[in-house]
C-alpha cells in the first residue's frame, strides 16, 4: 500500500537553535534602546541628545520586530517527507528534494559528525546544547540548488562536512527515518512496476497492429 503524500512535520532542531540566539538578543537590545528613548525624553540626565532620540527609536522598534519574528520563526523550520520527496521549509525557503537524488540514509551521532575539538569557539557553542543527539545523514547524489545558495538560507552544520547531503537533526529521528525509507521503498516498488508492465503493453500494442 502507497503511503499517504504528506507525512508529519519533523521540526529542524539546527534551525530552532538559530532562531533561538537571535531572539532574545535582538529582543533585549531592542528593549535596551526603548528605554534609553524613554529615558532621553523623560530624564533629568539624558543619555544621548534630543536630536538622537528618533534614530535610537527607530532602532529599538526594528530590534524588537527582528526579535518578535525570530521568536515566531523558531517553530517554521522543518523537514516533511512527501510521496516523490521529502520537503525543507525555512521561513525564507521551500526546497523538494526528490528521492531519486538520495543515496543513503543512517543515523549518526552528532559528536562524530562535528567533533568538538575540531570545530572553532562560535561553532563548538552553537553545538553545545545539540551534542549528544541522534540525526539523519542523508547522502545525496547531488543538491537540487548549488551548496552555495543553500548556504544563504541554512547553517553550515546543516550540511555533510564530508559529502554532498544533509543533517537532519529532529526530536524523533526514528520516526522521520522510518516515513522516508518507507516512501522510498513505496516509489522504487512502483517505478519497478511500472518497468515490468512496459514490455506487455507494447507486446500487446504489436498483436493490435497485426490484427489491424
Amino acid at each position: 500500500m502507497f503511503p499517504r503524500n504528506s507525512g508529519n512535520r519533523h521540526y529542524l532542531l539546527m534551525s530552532q537553535r538559530s532562531w533561538e540566539r537571535l531572539w532574545k538578543s535582538t529582543l533585549l537590545l531592542g528593549i535596551l534602546l526603548g528605554i534609553v528613548w524613554w529615558q532621553a525624553g523623560t530624564g533629568k540626565f539624558p543619555l544621548i541628545e534630543t536630536a538622537n532620540n528618533l534614530w535610537v527609536l527607530a532602532g529599538a522598534v526594528i530590534c524588537l520586530m527582528m526579535g518578535l519574528f525570530a521568536m515566531l520563526a523558531r517553530n517554521m523550520s522543518y523537514v516533511q517527507p512527501q510521496a516523490t520527496h521529502f520537503r525543507i521549509v525555512t521561513p525564507f525557503m521551500k526546497l523538494n528534494v526528490a528521492y531519486r537524488r538520495v543515496r543513503t540514509i543512517r543515523p549518526v551521532d552528532l559528536v562524530q559528525i562535528f567533533p568538538p575539538k575540531e570545530q572553532g569557539w562560535a561553532k563548538r557553542r552553537f553545538l553545545a546544547p545539540l551534542y549528544g543527539h541522534t540525526a539523519l545523514a542523508v547522502e545525496l547524489r547531488g543538491y537540487p540548488l548549488s551548496r552555495a545558495a543553500l548556504r544563504f538560507f541554512l547553517p553550515v552544520q546543516f550540511f555533510l562536512p564530508q559529502a554532498t547531503g544533509f543533517v537532519l537533526l529532529v526530536r524523533d529521528w526514528m520516526r522521520l527515518s522510518t516515513e522516508l525509507d518507507t516512501r522510498i521503498g513505496a516509489l522504487r516498488g512502483r517505478n519497478k512496476q511500472q518497468d515490468s508492465d512496459q514490455p506487455k503493453l507494447l507486446e500487446s500494442i504489436r498483436r493490435q497492429n497485426r490484427d489491424w
